[in-house]
């Protein structure tokens, strides 16, 4: 889930009365549409500054994404095996072990025993779920098939869950291997490199190129190395910042980690097995297509995407076809419109959708199993050459050493 800020609104509800309060959402517009899910106009709002924020959020009980797909999960299979929704809720309320999931399951618990339908219980902790959720689930309860799409919820986070992990393992491994390296060759240059030096200098003999080279790196860490460590370590929470505070840096961000080689196209399969399950899901619980693609934009992880996914429901509102608005945006492999073409001239595009998700997701994960088994072997190699070459100009001396002594 996004970052969840803190709000001070004010509105009305059905009957024209004022009303107000706080509500933690992660923007404005997911503040309108929860409190539209309670029959209430948001007239306007405040956000409480960043410092404040804790005082009010910090009421509201802390679960991870994990410990929420575990709550739907459980939900699910008790509704399937036809327990009574209350005593679902309950019976995990009392099961529950962590602290936070069991307070949410508590308030679940009480909402429901007061006559709340679970979706606009679920509204009530836009922390934990968002709108495409709260809708699925008011969709399920008014079909009769509450079960069912509570299963087909709790499946399609598990599965996002379980890519988002692969995908984060991938990028993260190599980087972690990198910054090992960077580490030890900083500290072979800084404390072992000018012991060598010294004995060096003691000889006076001419030292090789590769090892003046090394020893003039050396010289410039210890000289600037403190100043250009603290400088990186800084721009790293003011680029978190930028990001955050101007969608602009963020747009840039996001083209830029599309733009990647090889992590670049494993993301935009993931956006897109994101895109087609979301969508799937939502038109078989009965949701217009043009009405359910904001709901996904709202899902995916990159603005490029979102942008993308908006402008469909644009095009789709003039007249046309899912087809010609998804190769418009240029975002979406050839393959993935055409099998949209055949599934909307079939009349069977859920169906359609969720082979497209199948697909890529599998293309996902192969792909990152092979990124994986090849660039362990590279990083392997550049850390053994980088370590090395480093000894080696340290070691060049000693053989010319003979003719010195």
């Amino acid at each position: 889930m996004g970052r969840v800020r803190a709000f001070l609104w004010h509105g009305r509800d059905i009957d024209g009365r004022r009303r107000g309060g706080f509500t933690p959402a992660g923007d404005v517009e997911q503040l309108r549409r929860w409190l539209g899910t309670r029959g209430l106009a948001l007239g306007g709002s405040v956000r409480i500054p960043a410092g404040l924020e804790r005082l009010f959020v910090s009421q509201t009980p802390q679960a991870n994404d994990r410990q929420i797909n575990a709550l739907l999960r459980q939900l699910a299979t008790l509704s399937r095996a036809g327990v009574p929704l209350i005593d679902a809720v309950t019976l995990i309320a009392r099961e529950e072990k962590h602290a936070g999931l069991r307070r949410l399951a508590d308030a679940l618990r009480e909402a429901i025993a007061a006559g709340t339908p679970l979706s606009i219980a679920l509204a009530d902790h836009p922390r934990h779920f968002d709108p495409l959720i709260c809708g699925l689930v008011r969709a399920g309860e008014q079909s009769g098939q509450l079960d069912t799409l509570l299963e087909r919820i709790a499946s399609d986070r598990e599965r996002a869950e379980a890519l988002r992990h692969r995908l984060r393992h991938a990028m993260l491994y190599p980087g972690i291997v990198l910054l090992v390296a960077l580490a030890v060759s900083t500290a072979l240059l800084m404390f072992v490199v000018p012991r060598f030096e010294s004995l060096f200098n003691g000889f006076g003999a001419e030292l090789p190129g590769f090892t003046r080279q090394v020893i003039g790196l050396s010289d410039w860490l210890r000289g600037n190395g403190w100043p250009a460590l603290l400088a990186a370590l800084g721009a790293v929470p003011a680029v978190l910042a930028l990001t955050r505070r101007y969608p602009a840096v963020r747009e840039v961000g996001d083209r830029i980690k599309l733009a990647m080689p090889v992590t670049g196209g494993l993301i935009a399969g993931a956006e897109t097995v994101r895109f087609a399950r979301t969508l799937a899901l939502l038109m078989e619980a009965g949701a217009p297509l043009a009405e359910a693609l904001p709901t996904v934009a709202d899902t995916l992880g990159t603005r490029p995407y979102k942008r993308a996914v908006r402008r469909m429901g644009e095009d789709l509102r003039d007249g046309r076809s899912l087809a010609f608005a998804i190769e418009r945006t240029r975002c979406f492999a050839a393959t993935t419109t055409r099998m949209i073409a055949t599934g909307e001239a079939a009349g069977r595009l859920p169906a359609v959708l969720e082979r497209i998700a199948d697909r890529r997701d599998a293309e996902v994960r192969q792909g990152v199993d092979t990124l994986g088994s090849t660039l362990e072997p590279l990083i392997m190699s550049f850390l053994g050459l980088l370590v090395g070459g480093l000894v080696l100009a340290l070691y060049l001396p000693v053989f010319q050493l003979g003719s010195v002594i």
